[in-house]
């Protein structure tokens, strides 16, 4: 099977899709959806929403779980002097609310979307639908979802800069490989996949492989996916490697592009190996691993 990525129509529907398999015969999903989504507001926290559905905050958070980082994302704030869980519009979500709802609420218009995982095929007019046997799953991830990183966790609080700000390239190649317990360190060749390769990464309680991508000091500057490799091509080289986990670390700030062209390429990725994860790992999060685990660090 040939998957075009770059088809990024396709891959919009896919997202509406399974959006709307998620609202499904799910009436208080949805309701909390909309409530969401409706007004301009940004953001809405868990008991404002409560007291908008007239319900309790412990059952908004129920409802909500499984559509979080699916439909809206969750974040931490204050409000009335405490802290709370806020649900955060989707961009994506918001300009395809109505074509969501709209398969959601009608499982013939559902069974007639077309999309890249559920094609159709006419031929002659008759019609022939492929079917993966599975349904692909990705999720986005951080270093907090990796067991072999768990000591960072304990680490928030980070300063602005460590000494040096910046290490090379091949000193963050050396702990990330001592951290996750393996003993050979690959070498960097022009035609690379991937930085590091590994079977011995942790994540969502079962052992995966994972390939990462390591830009170092050479790069200034925020990190595009066109500062990646000679044609700007490393992301899309790093997920032809046979893993199933998949990370760009750069200790630096990494623009929205990036993870958005990492996420297509997930949800191609998931059509072969089902469950795919992907994530960043930025300036902070580097200096929480290099705070965390300082002899692996050391040259």
């Amino acid at each position: 099977m040939v998957l075009r990525v770059s088809d990024t129509a396709s891959h919009r529907r896919d997202q509406i899709a399974n959006l709307a398999e998620l609202l499904r015969d799910r009436p208080n999903r949805q309701l909390l959806v909309k409530a969401i989504y409706f007004g301009k507001k940004r953001n809405k926290s868990v008991p404002f929403l409560a007291k908008k559905l007239g319900i309790s905050t412990k059952r908004v958070t129920e409802i909500g779980k499984p559509l979080v980082n699916q439909a809206f994302a969750q974040e931490r704030a204050r409000e009335n002097e405490k802290s709370v869980t806020v649900y955060v519009k989707d961009e994506f979500v918001q300009h395809a609310l109505r074509e969501i709802l709209r398969l959601a609420n009608d499982k013939k218009k559902f069974d007639a979307y077309h999309t890249k995982t559920n094609p159709k095929i006419t031929i002659a007019a008759r019609t022939f639908r492929l079917t993966i046997p599975f349904r692909p799953r990705t999720r986005p991830v951080t270093i907090d979802d990796v067991k072999e990183f768990a000591k960072a966790r304990s680490v928030q609080s980070v300063p602005a800069k460590l000494k040096p700000a910046r290490l090379p390239e091949r000193t963050v190649k050396g702990a990330i490989v001592k951290i996750l317990g393996e003993w050979v360190d690959p070498k960097d060749w022009g035609g690379e996949s991937n930085d590091i390769f590994t079977t011995r990464i942790t994540v969502g309680g079962s052992r995966r492989r994972a390939a990462f991508a390591l830009k170092g000091p050479a790069k200034t500057g925020p990190l595009v996916p066109k500062m990646m490799g000679k044609n700007g091509d490393q992301i899309q080289r790093l997920f032809t490697s046979p893993a199933q986990v998949f990370f760009v670390q750069y200790e630096g700030e990494i623009k929205e592009s990036v993870v958005q062209q990492m996420s297509q390429l997930a949800l191609a990725k998931a059509a072969t190996e089902k469950d795919v994860f992907y994530g960043i790992i930025d300036l902070k999060d580097t200096y929480r691993l290099r705070l965390a685990y300082p002899n692996a660090f050391k040259k």
